[in-house]
């Protein structure tokens, strides 16, 4: 089975939704100063006044009928991204991995084809719009092993590559803008890092996350040396609760980060370099997830959005009351936006919060005006003001941001 996390992506016979942001203007306080890279694999700017971030419209796009949900997604560039899930089951086939890849910016959606024996896809990685990097796992067992799937071809093919001897499952990757991909995935038990040895070639085992670790949610890397890891720790087959781990030297040792008390689980994180040269120190880090500590769960804690500046002490940001759980957070475009759920007494379940304003250690989160967002929204990648995709599951929905 994919990651378990105390948070649930609720499933079920839908059809996949993917919701787009068309950005009709900007608003005047926010600045662009300098260009970066972001965790995600697209270079972006840094913005150092954020006050009315997005103006403008999320509308839904369409999918081949055979995906039923997508909880991650990679945006290289404005145009090309790729979203990984599940095919709809039916009475002669299980539910089975999809791969989907747009050209035109998350407006249409193609199939791409998978090497044969893959069981789920559960994170993807673009470094550029040519090389990205998928991760999950073999079979349909839950046993393993875990899978690495790479194209260096924009997706015309992909190719499993091979993993060390003991890895059940690979669960995050991170893929810094035309730079060298890490993972983290479980090898003989422990969460550890996944190096590739060069392009085609296997990849190696490297650094142990701490011991209380039980799989990795979500990886975040500003360069070849820096990155942040979130997971959860299990306290008891009922129950798990978030860590944070820093790295700077790609993945080889890490070391526990500081938390607030009352934390569940933590999905996601992202991390946007400065505009010098990055740092563990200076990295503005954002992470998401829920108060919840039980496992699947749905929508039965408060959401939670924590922020570092690289310093190993992470803060709690005011949320709106309405968000139970976040599950994908993408901050590229300057400021930070975070989809998930909302609390069981709201009339939808999808959700979308972003940033509005920073003031001296805060930084305000507002939701977006929603209707119809029938079920959750899993993944967000975010590389501009006017090119960021939300990805989910629903019948149907219609966002508009601003």
């Amino acid at each position: 089975m994919p990651a378990t996390r105390a948070s649930t992506r609720t499933r079920g016979r839908h059809t996949a939704l993917v919701v787009c942001v068309v950005v009709l203007g900007v608003a005047a306080a926010c600045s662009r100063t300098s260009s970066t890279t972001q965790a995600s694999g697209a270079p972006t700017s840094t913005s150092s006044t954020l006050a009315a971030p997005w103006q403008g419209t999320l509308t839904v796009s369409s999918l081949p009928a055979t995906v039923q949900a997508l909880q991650a997604i990679s945006c290289a560039t404005a145009s090309r991204c790729w979203a990984v899930g599940s095919t709809v089951a039916t009475s002669a086939a299980p539910s089975g991995p999809v791969l989907v890849a747009s050209t035109d910016g998350g407006a249409t959606w193609a199939l791409q084809p998978l090497p044969a024996g893959v069981g789920y896809l559960t994170g993807i990685a673009c470094a550029s719009s040519r090389a990205c990097t998928a991760v999950g796992q073999v079979g349909g067992t839950g046993v393993g092993p875990g899978a690495i799937l790479t194209t260096t071809n924009s997706g015309t093919t992909w190719t499993s590559e091979p993993v060390p001897a003991g890895t059940t499952d690979v669960t995050a990757v991170a893929c810094p803008h035309r730079g060298r991909c890490t993972a983290l995935g479980t090898v003989s038990g422990r969460v550890t890092t996944l190096t590739p040895t060069g392009a085609g070639g296997a990849w190696t085992a490297g650094g142990l996350l701490p011991v209380t670790a039980s799989v990795a949610t979500s990886l975040a890397c500003t360069d070849s040396l820096h990155c942040w890891a979130t997971a959860s720790d299990t306290v008891d087959p009922s129950h798990a609760v978030g860590s944070i781990d820093a790295s700077d030297d790609d993945g080889t040792t890490w070391v526990p980060q500081t938390v607030p008390p009352g934390i569940g689980a933590i999905n996601a994180v992202d991390c946007t370099p400065p505009t010098t040269r990055p740092t563990a120190v200076t990295a503005a880090c954002t992470a998401v997830g829920t108060t919840s500590t039980v496992l699947n769960s749905a929508r039965t804690g408060q959401a939670v959005v924590l922020t570092s500046n690289g310093s190993g002490t992470w803060s709690s940001q005011p949320v709106p009351a309405t968000a139970a759980d976040l599950l994908d957070v993408s901050c590229g475009a300057g400021p930070c936006v975070a989809v998930g759920t909302t609390v069981a007494t709201d009339a939808q379940a999808g959700t979308v919060v972003l940033t509005t304003a920073t003031g001296g250690t805060s930084t305000i989160w507002r939701r977006s005006r929603s209707v119809a967002v029938a079920l959750p929204l899993t993944g967000v990648s975010c590389v501009s003001l006017a090119a960021c995709v939300v990805v989910g599951e629903s019948v149907s929905a219609r966002i508009t941001a601003g």
